[in-house]
């Protein structure tokens, strides 16, 4: 059973990079857009931040969907959307994308629930993994601060 949810993980990391990643390169995109784009005329400094906001929370769900998703196929894990929920909230501090998480781990016409979402599980594997989603978020908001540092040094000019 355990090589099968590490098939089906890989199968969904494999429909999330095709279909749904929001990567530092389009990140950073979306901060030289904004550069390129300026005027004096129509400069919208709220929407441009609101702009800019919302591809900061894609670039992090998805570094968090990355993460959950390796660790289901380190673990053989059944990642459903509770399961992913419950994980992003214990190992990185916040929820993600719910429609994003739906459309990765939801499985139609499913019936029987994940072995994976109960509480002790949960922490079990929050647990195992604290340490190494730590490090990798540390390395995501260092990314995120890079960019948006180059952004403003280059706002300057």
């Amino acid at each position: 059973m355990s090589e099968d949810l590490k098939e089906r993980a890989l199968q969904m990391m494999a429909y999330f990079k095709n279909n749904h990643i929001y990567t530092l390169v389009l990140l950073q995109n979306a901060y030289h857009f904004e550069i390129l784009d300026y005027s004096d005329e129509k400069w919208d400094a709220p929407r441009r931040a609101a702009r800019l906001s919302a591809a900061v929370k894609r670039y992090k769900t998805s570094q968090m969907v990355l993460f959950i998703l390796s660790i289901g196929i380190e673990d053989g894990l059944d990642l459903t959307p509770l399961v992913v929920k419950r994980l992003c909230q214990n190992l990185f501090g916040r929820k993600g994308s719910q429609s994003l998480i739906v459309k990765i781990f939801g499985e139609k016409n499913r019936i029987n629930r994940s072995a994976d979402n109960a509480p002790e599980v949960i922490d079990a594997i929050t647990q195992k993994h604290l340490g190494a989603a730590k490090y990798y978020w540390s390395a995501t908001l260092r990314d995120i601060e890079k960019t948006k540092q180059k952004y403003r040094d280059s706002a300057l000019r």
